[in-house]
């Protein structure tokens, strides 16, 4: 074989290998470092709603009852979980921002009072963070969402001292919408203004960065997702069952919901079955 011939033919090898890295290489979002798969398949992220002992506040779907809370709380840390906020968790997807060694984020949807009597003073007593999404509609008022359509008791919503003393404590305040609809039901116009407004409000209020977003009802698609992405928000949750994963970018992050009805057995059954890590 001439070495004319042997050039072009290890030059076709070269480039049949560029080709086939670039595509690899495509698949993977822009913009977003690799690293991160390399040290976690992704993140298990905790879905709470309310945490109180009263059961006229609604039943055990939504509420678990603060005794439970704090048996999960104190099983997390002694069982070497570290909790970030979903800010954290972004930056780590984002920018390669360093996690610890068995990361969580724990999330509360909706905002309601007994987030901040019943959880939070055990969050801090335990030295742990989460991240709490706020209905801005409905701060210092009752859950008119779910209320109003007769699928859950009145409940009280946390008011704007709370949620700066929260903020302020280390509690991360997420966006929930202005009213909780589903987003996935409405026109863009209206998913566009619930979603900015949110934010807006929220900012107001409380002086700080808003960043994070939860979809209500998990009821979203591609468009709210993108509109989400367009305002300025850096992650959002869905409801769907599953860990925080990194290989897409992290608008629709899975979650593991926590029911009033498990057992410190069954919670921890759920977190080894999403945390590989």
């Amino acid at each position: 074989m001439s070495r004319k011939l042997i050039y072009v033919f290890i030059l076709l090898i070269v480039l049949a290998f560029v080709f086939i890295a670039g595509g690899e290489a495509g698949e993977r979002l822009a913009g977003y470092p690799e690293p991160l798969s390399q040290e976690f398949e992704g993140v298990p992220i905790l879905m709470y709603h309310k945490v109180n002992p009263d059961p006229g506040t609604g039943g055990h779907g939504l509420r678990v009852h603060p005794r439970n809370f704090e048996k999960q709380i104190s099983y997390l840390v002694k069982s070497g979980f570290t909790a970030i906020s979903l800010k954290d968790l972004a930056d780590h997807y984002q920018k390669g921002s360093p996690l610890p060694p068995r990361p969580v984020v724990i999330t509360f949807d909706d905002g309601y009072m007994d987030n901040y009597t019943y959880a939070y003073p055990i969050l801090k007593k335990h030295g742990m963070t989460a991240t709490i999404f706020v209905v801005a509609g409905t701060v210092g008022g009752i859950n008119e969402f779910d209320y109003n359509e007769g699928r859950q008791p009145k409940n009280k919503m946390a008011d704007w001292t709370q949620l700066k003393e929260m903020s302020g404590g280390g509690i991360t305040i997420g966006a929930h919408t202005v009213r909780h609809p589903r987003l996935g039901d409405i026109n863009p116009e209206e998913v566009k203004a619930e979603i900015v407004d949110s934010k807006m409000i929220l900012e107001k209020e409380l002086n700080r960065p808003v960043e994070v977003f939860c979809y209500p009802y998990g009821s979203y698609n591609e468009t709210t997702v993108a509109l989400v992405k367009e305002s300025g928000f850096s992650a959002a949750v869905t409801t769907f069952q599953g860990l925080g994963r990194f290989d897409r970018e992290p608008f629709e992050l899975k979650r593991i919901r926590i029911t009033g009805d498990y057992s410190i057995d069954r919670f921890a059954e759920e977190l080894a079955m999403y945390s590989k890590n």
